[in-house]
């Protein structure tokens, strides 16, 4: 008989975003004259910068002529990308080399993937945390430690309660779902662990382009991080990129385990498992990272700021428990009445015609909260706050039954 993975029974039956549009759909069927307002998924909702797409149309044309046809491209990425990259982290004064940096077609893929590099571990992971870095673990076999984020700890994670052990250790900053970013110190004592440890911290920076404040955007901003860091990257939120698929892994060459390295073994994993990202996708990821494309796509990323920043408003209008961050697209609140997720996500659904996410779904941490999107249209971002100032929530209110 063929073994299979039995780790799969132990994940939930629907991933979270699934279980979502299900729940949207049905009540849509079921209510077709009814308009709903989606403040749920991260997917970006403007479209890409026009010279952008003229970069990439034009390199693709050129599939058409014998003289420029491209098949295979390298399977960690054309030189000219990881360079606009290498020029990409000097602006924060770190510098890379461009064969620590590996092209891929998705931070959500790498997440998961580089796992492939490890034995059985012990992982730690942030409670609510971004669902793949659980998933994967559980995948894999790993034993995971949940760390608790929550408003006493400013939802920044520390190393402190952690045992003096070696641990692969998941970090994104800023957070998703909370938004909540490490400063410099709060990072550094991340790094120091790791090092004294012997821990390699997977970073995933995602939501760099929307840091404001004085926080790190790069975990290799912070001394020793270069020893004990694999930090993860993607153009999908800072250029649009959702639809496209374009991100890049940086793997620092003296990360050593054991005697085996891991830039090393990355790239043979690559070459055996990936055939690559299209050489006119990497042409419009290029230019993301040029000076006018950094400037035009910071034009979307200041919608989607403002997008968040009216639904913060409005809830702390209503008297909502809000986290305040500059530094994020998403907007992190507690439900009211002492709700569930689901059933506040229910209430929304049925009073309001308004998706979010359950704050469940990003693990136990995130139960009795919620999660919107600063993603969302900027006209259903107007509609949704208007129809949440319409009434407060009965104190008693009773939801309806789950579907």
């Amino acid at each position: 008989m063929i073994n299979v993975n039995k780790n799969f029974s132990l994940l939930e039956n629907n991933y979270i975003f699934t279980e979502v549009n299900q729940r949207r759909d049905k009540y849509q069927q079921e209510n077709k004259d009814k308009k709903l307002l989606q403040l749920g998924v991260g997917d970006v909702s403007l479209p890409l910068p026009k010279k952008m797409v003229k970069i990439m149309q034009k390199e693709l044309k050129k599939q058409c002529g014998k003289k420029h046809f491209r098949g295979y491209p390298p399977e960690n990425g054309y030189d000219f990308l990881k360079n606009a990259i290498v020029d990409y982290y000097k602006r924060r004064n770190v510098i890379l080399q461009k064969d620590e940096i590996f092209i891929s077609n998705g931070a959500g893929c790498d997440v998961g993937n580089l796992l492939d590099l490890f034995g059985l571990n012990k992982v730690v992971i942030q409670n609510p945390t971004y669902p793949a870095y659980y998933d994967s673990s559980i995948i894999a076999g790993n034993e995971i430690i949940l760390l608790s984020a929550t408003k006493e700890n400013n939802y920044i994670l520390s190393p402190d309660e952690l045992e003096f052990d070696s641990y692969l250790i998941y970090l994104c900053s800023p957070n998703n779902p909370t938004g909540a970013t490490f400063d410099y110190a709060s990072l550094k004592k991340w790094v120091d662990f790791a090092n004294k440890t012997k821990s390699i911290i997977i970073f995933d920076c995602a939501y760099e382009s929307f840091i404001e404040d004085n926080c790190p955007h790069f975990i290799y901003e912070i001394e020793g991080a270069k020893n004990c860091a694999i930090e993860i990257a993607s153009f999908s939120k800072t250029a649009g990129f959702t639809g496209i698929r374009c991100s890049y892994s940086v793997f620092p060459k003296n990360l050593n385990i054991d005697g085996l390295n891991l830039n090393s073994m990355w790239n043979r994993r690559q070459c055996t498992k990936f055939n690559g990202v299209p050489y006119f996708i990497q042409k419009g990821a290029c230019y993301a990272l040029s000076s006018d494309g950094i400037l035009e796509c910071k034009k979307n990323i200041i919608t989607y700021k403002e997008n968040a920043f009216l639904i913060k408003q409005c809830l702390k209008e209503q008297k909502y428990d809000v986290l305040d961050t500059n530094n994020s697209p998403y907007v992190w609140f507690k439900c009211p009445n002492n709700m569930s997720s689901w059933e506040y996500f229910d209430y929304l659904l049925n009073e309001y015609q308004i998706v979010g996410i359950p704050g469940i779904g990003f693990g136990s941490g995130g139960e009795n909260y919620f999660r919107f999107s600063g993603f969302a249209k900027r006209e259903d971002i107007v509609e949704a706050i208007k129809r949440i100032k319409t009434k407060k929530i009965p104190p008693n209110y009773e939801v309806n039954p789950k579907s």
